[in-house]
Formats: structure tokens, C-alpha cells, sequence
């Protein structure tokens, strides 16, 4: 029987390896190779069977969208960062951070007193704005950030639409035409048994944006995991009331949430050179993601050109963090900062204690001090009153004395004039006889 044959040319990128002949129950033989993205397949014998195969391979090659291959984006210390601004953070309601927060160069936070209070942070994590604002540890992190975000920018993507939702794409490097991303509804990220998968969306620098509406949602299926999924965002990005969300958000400027967001990944703002990019939280929920273990390497037995069919032993699926398992993972996190709240207030309360029990020890101590104050100034004032009673006295019985020599010193003067004149006005005594005179 004569041999017929069907060329197929696909320009795609989903099968890059080498692609090696076997036959199928002695039905038809597959051959081919690829260069350059582009893979040449050609089917032999029984031209019955080539309908079916096109079109199944056009079920295998458009299913979902993929993208430019992706590598690993590495956050350095950045990853133990949930929140990580330039220019501070802002907290309004009950807002939950399961992982690190600081900002750095701008080291500022309202918001992030203890709960339960109308504008309090659960925190699982270290918050580095305090004690210390603006450490080490968080300008490592905006470093790792500038980093990871060149990194992500670097790679190479494919053009996809502006509006992710209703989109389900497969790994690689993804950016849109416009520059920017929007999303209303659902976004799937199909990892393809993968866990290892690495999903990558990129805007244009200065002015691209990511902002999704209270209806956007970013599902994970087939061992797709939040920690391998990474938004190099060149402005700033803006997440929908209610939404929820998955990946490492790194924007050159700002991030802002509205209330009642989730994320399963990272907030990491103010890439930019003057490092300046707020994040504004609204009674959110931010958990920093964990990557599950990937399963060993499977072993594949090579098809041959004599063996029957060939023989692939499939991956074992790892099981991807779904709805329940985030939810389960906040409300750990959130009992685990409950707890920590808790002994931080009961901490707090027998410092107070300890304070009150001082400053009234000290006010004691001021009142026996200011008592004895008075006492001695008392002591001293009678002390005086004596003093100045007792030389007005003195002073009194000197003018009484001094009154009476000069009384009897006036008597005395009287006496010796009176005498005077007595003697000076006295008749002479009768002419004695034999006196002339």
C-alpha cells in the first residue's frame, strides 16, 4: 500500500522539545522536530486517522493561551515581606498582614494599632517601622525589589489582550498592547501540573497600570501556585473592594486596596529611584504566599520505533492553596495574631499597672516632700515672729528706759535751778550790830 503523508506546521512555543517517532498500534507514525518555535510534524499511514490527530493536536495547542517561557523572579529579602512601601503605609478598619511590613526611605504608618480598635493591624510578622523605623532589614528589601522587578522587566513576553478576565493562560511572560492590565471577572492561571510554573505580567514602565474591579478574581488550577505568579507593574496599581487576588505585586509607584480585599501574595510598592510608593490598606487581608514542594522528576520511558506505544509515567499533581485553603490560612493567622494581641495587651495593661503604681509612689513622696516644705516654712515663720516680737520688746523696753533717764535727768535740771534762784532771791540777813554796810 502506498504511503500517504500529512505536513503539519504549527508556529507555537507549546512543543519546544524534540519530538521523536513512535508508533501508535501499528496505526500511524508521528515524526518531526523543532527549530526556532516552529514544529514540523509529519503523519504516516492511514490518512483515515489524520483528521482526528489535527484535530486533536489543535485541542492540545488551543486550549489556553501561552506565553514566552518564564524564569523565576528572585525576591531576595523582599519575600519575607507581605506590605513594603517607599512613602508609608495607611490603614483604615481591621486589616490582617500574615508576613513582614516596613517602609523605607519614607518610614511612616497610621493605622496599626492593636486590634480590636476601629483602625488596628493583626500582624503575623515583624512590623520594622517599630520599633525601628526605616531599618536595614527594609532597605535590604527595597533593594531586592529593584532587583526583582529589572529581573521580571527583562523577560521576554507575548502580547495579550488588555482585559484578563475570561482569559486562561498557561506559563510564560505576558504584556498587552496598551501597556496595562484591567480585570473585571475571573483570570485562570493553568499551571499544566506544574508546580514549578512561573506566570509573569508585565506594563509599560512609567505609566502602566494594573487595576482590577470589585469582581476580579485571579483563579489557580492544575498545581498553579501563588508564589510562582509575579506583576511587574511600571505605575501604579489599584485592587478592586472584595476582590481577590493572587501574586507578588511589584509597582514602581503606589499600591492602593479597597475594602475587604484578599490577597495570597505581596504588596511591594516604591520601586522607583527616589524609592517613593505608598500602599493604603482598607480592612484587607494580605498573606504572604508559600511555595508547595515539587514532586521528584518521574521517570519517562523513551518511545522507539519497535515498542508498541509509548509509555509515560504521569506527574503526581500537588495540591494548589484553593479558596478553602487561603481562608484556613487567614484564620490561622488570624487566631495566631489574635493570641500574640492578646498577651501584647496583657503585657501592656500590667505595665500600665507598674506605671500607675510608681506615679502614685512619686506623688506620695512629692506630698510628704511638699508636707515637710511647709512645715519647715512654718517652723521658720513662727521662728521669725519670735525673733521680730521678741526685739520689738527689747526695743520697747530700751525706749522705756531711755524715757526714764530722760525723765530723771529733766528732774534733776528742775531741782538744782529751783535751788539756784532761791538762793539768788533771799533778803539779806538783818544788819548785824557793829555792821556798816
Amino acid at each position: 500500500m502506498r504511503t500517504r503523508s500529512l505536513l503539519l506546521r504549527l508556529q507555537t512555543t507549546d512543543y519546544p522539545s524534540l519530538i521523536r517517532s513512535a508508533h501508535v498500534g501499528g496505526a500511524f507514525a508521528v515524526a518531526g522536530h523543532a527549530r526556532n518555535g516552529k514544529v514540523t510534524m509529519k503523519l504516516l499511514k492511514y490518512p483515515a486517522l489524520l483528521g482526528l490527530f489535527a484535530l486533536g493536536l489543535a485541542s492540545l495547542t488551543f486550549a489556553g493561551a501561552s506565553g514566552a517561557a518564564a524564569t523565576v523572579v528572585p525576591l531576595g529579602t523582599a519575600a519575607d515581606f507581605a506590605v513594603l512601601a517607599g512613602s508609608g503605609i495607611t490603614n483604615t478598619g481591621a486589616t490582617t498582614i500574615g508576613g513582614d511590613s516596613g517602609s523605607s526611605p519614607t518610614a511612616t504608618e497610621t493605622g496599626f494599632g492593636s486590634c480590636p480598635a476601629a483602625n488596628c493591624v493583626t500582624q503575623t510578622g515583624a512590623n520594622h517601622t517599630d520599633p525601628d523605623p526605616n531599618d536595614s532589614a527594609t532597605q535590604a528589601a527595597k533593594s531586592a525589589l529593584t532587583n526583582a522587578y529589572n529581573v521580571a522587566a527583562g523577560q521576554t513576553p507575548t502580547t495579550i489582550p488588555t482585559e484578563l478576565a475570561g482569559q486562561t493562560l498557561t506559563a510564560g511572560v505576558y504584556n498587552s498592547a496598551s501597556g496595562t492590565f484591567g480585570m473585571t471577572g475571573t483570570l485562570t492561571l493553568d499551571a499544566g501540573d506544574d508546580p514549578n510554573a512561573v506566570f509573569i505580567f508585565q506594563t509599560a514602565d512609567g505609566t502602566g497600570t494594573l487595576i482590577t474591579a470589585g469582581t476580579g478574581n485571579v483563579s489557580m488550577i492544575r498545581s498553579a501556585q501563588s508564589c510562582n505568579v509575579f506583576w511587574k507593574v511600571g505605575s501604579s496599581a489599584t485592587l478592586g473592594g472584595g476582590s481577590t487576588f493572587r501574586g507578588t505585586i511589584m509597582a514602581n509607584a503606589s499600591i492602593s486596596l479597597g475594602a475587604a480585599v484578599t490577597v495570597d501574595g505581596r504588596l511591594l510598592a516604591g520601586e522607583q529611584p527616589s524609592g517613593a510608593g505608598a500602599v493604603t490598606l482598607i480592612n484587607d487581608t494580605i498573606i504572604k504566599p508559600t511555595c508547595a514542594i515539587a514532586p521528584p522528576p518521574t521517570a519517562t520511558t523513551a518511545a522507539t520505533a519497535t515498542t508498541a506505544a509509548a509509555t509515560t509515567t504521569a506527574p503526581t499533581p500537588t495540591a494548589v492553596p484553593s479558596k478553602a485553603a487561603t481562608a484556613a490560612q487567614v484564620a490561622a493567622a488570624r487566631k495566631a495574631a489574635a493570641t500574640k494581641a492578646a498577651a501584647a495587651r496583657k503585657a501592656a495593661a500590667v505595665k500600665k499597672a507598674a506605671a500607675l503604681k510608681k506615679a502614685a509612689e512619686l506623688k506620695k513622696t512629692a506630698a510628704a516632700k511638699k508636707a515637710a516644705a511647709v512645715k519647715k516654712a512654718t517652723a521658720v515663720k513662727k521662728a521669725t515672729a519670735v525673733k521680730k516680737a521678741t526685739a520689738l520688746k527689747r526695743a520697747a523696753a530700751l525706749r522705756k528706759a531711755a524715757a526714764a533717764r530722760a525723765k530723771k535727768s529733766t528732774s534733776n535740771s528742775s531741782s538744782t535751778s529751783t535751788s539756784l534762784v532761791g538762793h539768788g532771791n533771799a533778803r539779806p540777813p538783818a544788819r548785824m550790830p557793829g555792821f556798816t554796810g
